[in-house]
């Protein structure tokens, strides 16, 4: 943890929650009287390379990671607009990683380098088997991030 700059990072891609964790921390920002730096981060899992039985298989999570990356521009020039509104915040462009592992991964990996003094990050309160087969990276974060993880309800 940083010991002269308080340094907030929201985790974030392109859904109102987001936007929403976003306002929460410009707010924590605004409020701090010591010096902080507000990143906000966006990752990308990209599908790994296929080892398939079938050799035409593979060609489409090639083809579909495409998709994701065009998507991800889209969110990202999206995201860089709306923190553009926050002037007084000093937030500095998207910070945008990506792997072939899941956002959770990512997200994990990025923060454990160098550990925030807050992760910030919206839920979209997935409950029972939807939360069982997609996963939650905002609990995925709770439990594996080395830092205090804020959670955004929607």
């Amino acid at each position: 943890m940083s010991s002269t700059v308080y340094r907030i990072v929201v985790a974030a891609d392109d859904s109102p929650i987001s936007k929403k964790a976003i306002d929460y921390a410009v707010k924590l920002c605004s409020n701090l009287s010591v010096p902080y730096k507000l990143d906000v981060v966006y990752a990308i899992g990209l599908n790994p390379a296929g080892i398939t039985a079938f050799g035409f298989m593979s060609g489409l999570d090639r083809m579909n990671n495409v998709d994701i990356q065009q998507d991800a521009k889209a969110s990202i020039a999206n995201l860089n607009a709306y923190l553009a509104q926050f002037d007084e915040t000093k937030a500095n462009a998207v910070i945008v990683k990506t792997s072939t592992k899941d956002c959770g991964y990512i997200i994990e990996d990025y923060i454990n380098q160098d550990p925030p003094d807050i992760l910030v990050l919206g839920s979209s309160n997935k409950e029972g088997i939807q939360k069982f087969i997609l996963g939650s990276v905002s609990d995925h974060c709770l439990h594996s991030c080395h830092c205090p993880v804020l959670i955004i309800k929607n």
